[in-house]
């Protein structure tokens, strides 16, 4: 009998359970016996998935966003305090690059296959800069067909990473009933466990660190304890300040909104192009 080797190692798959994909394509789901990284069948039902970029399931975008933009600030605040330019990889409408502006934080975004309605002029095609200090993927590995690809594809822009997906859970039963499977929009065809992140962070030479279970981040960059404790672990004592020789300091980087500069420099391209 045929099996799928793992996307991540390469090692046998067993199937698990199967679904039916978009009400009319039936797919086994197999689960890697080493890693155990979850795939699908090769999903031949993808064109149709994308008919539109961002499904009518995803109602949670908005606080999203929001929360993401909480955690990622922290997490900047921590452990990359020097960085200073940023890219949104698949960033869809561009409502986190927005946001991210409006907080101070020189942030572009990049989608081959949505339109940018929040950032308009903040895209990777309005700009020169083709490595970043960091690059954040926000809900977009578990729609990789071949995750080793694409990954690659991002550190190409930085040797950082901050990136969302949730992490498999432990039992069958419990990822054969598991929402994340998503199978009503068929773009969900990936799904990691913690083995198989640290895997992939071993092949491209990073070092994984995970938050809460859907928050993670791979980075060339050793970080500190005191830097996981404050960025990962939501220690309350950690939320503004932590104690180094016998002091206390500020781990915040204070940044001014771009939104007033943003605005001002959009509003001078279009009257350049009335002229």
């Amino acid at each position: 009998m045929f099996k799928m080797k793992c996307k991540i190692c390469n090692s046998n798959t067993e199937k698990i359970f199967e679904k039916i994909i978009l009400q009319k394509y039936q797919s086994n789901y197999h689960k890697c016996s080493n890693c155990g990284f979850v795939q699908t069948d090769e999903p031949i039902w993808l064109k149709e998935a994308y008919q539109s970029a961002i499904t009518s399931l995803d109602i949670g975008m908005i606080s999203r966003n929001n929360n993401l933009k909480t955690e990622c600030i922290q997490i900047i605040n921590s452990c990359f305090p020097e960085a200073k330019i940023f890219l949104d990889y698949a960033g869809g409408y561009g409502m986190f690059v927005r946001l991210m502006r409006d907080s101070g934080f020189d942030f572009y975004r990049q989608d081959d296959y949505c339109e940018n309605i929040f950032a308009n002029h903040f895209d990777i095609k309005n700009t020169q800069i083709k490595k970043f200090d960091i690059v954040t993927a926000f809900e977009v590995l578990e729609h990789f067909e071949t995750p080793l690809t694409e990954i690659e594809k991002i550190f190409n822009f930085s040797d950082s990473v901050i990136f969302s997906t949730e992490i498999v859970p432990e039992s069958n039963q419990e990822i054969e009933n598991w929402w994340y499977i998503a199978q009503e929009t068929g773009q969900h065809i990936a799904f990691y466990t913690k083995k198989s992140m640290e895997l992939i962070a071993e092949k491209f030479n990073k070092n994984y660190y995970c938050r809460n279970h859907n928050i993670h981040v791979f980075t060339s960059k050793k970080l500190t304890n005191l830097q996981v404790d404050f960025a990962f672990n939501n220690n309350p004592k950690h939320k503004k300040y932590f104690w180094s020789k016998g002091r206390r300091q500020k781990y915040e980087v204070q940044r001014e909104s771009l939104t007033p500069s943003d605005y001002q420099y959009i509003k001078d391209l279009l009257n350049a192009t009335n002229e």
